[in-house]
């Protein structure tokens, strides 16, 4: 019988050679020059070779409908999490002159290519563009760095195409008492990816805070009860459908207040693949840091470069 924890052991081991860089190319025979032919006159223009691109581009922030840029494995600089601007949106919430412009930036940095360690960052943005009374404000902004490992087979086929994000990541709306608000989280992600379907579940632990000191401290906690709205854990789903549409669906829940959300966003390529046509609705809790513990119900349209 395999001792408990084989497996782990064994999927680690598999991970190993694709973390720490066994990509050495395989050597190829020298092929023989081709033979003149009877042809081939004194007057014939020689041949001009062009340099070939290289083979890694040192970082990889153009639109590809055809991967998911989260599980993206490109060297340097590439993109992360959705990344849209959404000119058009309505909530209830924040009717009329209220209304926000919403958009999103998302990066991650594999800091060397024989180990899969990334930095990212990313950003929530909401703007009251016609909020004139108030000088347009943005009324929020979620700032999101994180670091994490990824831990993914050389032979994905080979573990039922299984792999495993390791991190911990900050997220705060770098606003002042009472409005502030803020969480660390270590997590991890184990995610299925095959042809047009990727399924990714993230778990996380929330770092402790202080919750004993005076309210008008800011180490103090300020968002106690913030699990109760998101719950422990977020799964999202990705398919890609015909000609390149893809539907994306994120789902919290927390079955003991019963509270979560549920998100969808449909996306379809622009013109020339340079974006993607966007549309998003959300209904739930924390939409936004700052909007934790209200529920939100949003609809709006724009466009992607990330999704």
């Amino acid at each position: 019988m395999q001792p408990r924890g084989g497996w782990i052991s064994a999927f680690i081991i598999a991970c190993a050679p694709a973390a720490f860089g066994d990509d050495a190319p395989l050597p190829v025979e020298a092929s023989e020059p081709p033979a003149e032919t009877a042809t081939a006159t004194a007057t014939e223009e020689p041949v001009i070779e062009t340099e070939a691109p290289p083979k890694d581009a040192p970082w990889s922030i153009a639109t590809d409908v055809e991967s998911f840029s989260l599980t993206s494995d490109a060297r340097g600089l590439s993109l992360h999490k959705p990344m849209y601007l959404l000119p058009g949106t309505y909530s209830g919430r924040y009717p009329g002159n209220n209304s926000e412009v919403l958009f999103a930036i998302s990066l991650k940095f594999r800091v060397h290519k024989s180990v899969p360690l990334y930095l990212a960052y990313s950003q929530k943005s909401y703007f009251q563009a016609l909020n004139g009374s108030e000088s347009k404000p943005f009324r929020e902004n979620n700032f999101n760095p994180e670091a994490f490992f990824r831990l993914k087979p050389k032979r994905p086929e080979k573990w039922w195409h299984l792999a495993t994000d390791v991190g911990i990541e900050h997220e705060s709306n770098g606003q002042s008492l009472p409005d502030s608000r803020s969480w660390d989280r270590l997590y991890i992600a184990p995610y299925w990816q095959r042809d047009k379907t990727l399924v990714y579940w993230k778990w996380w632990w929330r770092i402790p805070e202080d919750q004993n000191r005076p309210p008008t401290d800011p180490k103090r906690d300020d968002n106690p009860d913030i699990q109760d709205f998101t719950g422990y854990t977020e799964l999202k789903i990705q398919q890609q459908l015909f000609k390149h549409h893809q539907i994306s669906s994120n789902f919290r829940y927390n079955p003991t207040t019963g509270r979560g959300s549920a998100g969808i966003v449909y996306t379809i390529p622009g013109p020339g693949d340079a974006f993607f046509w966007t549309f998003y609705a959300f209904n739930g809790y924390a939409e936004s840091l700052l909007d934790y513990d209200r529920s939100v119900t949003r609809v709006g349209v724009g466009i992607s470069v990330a999704r």
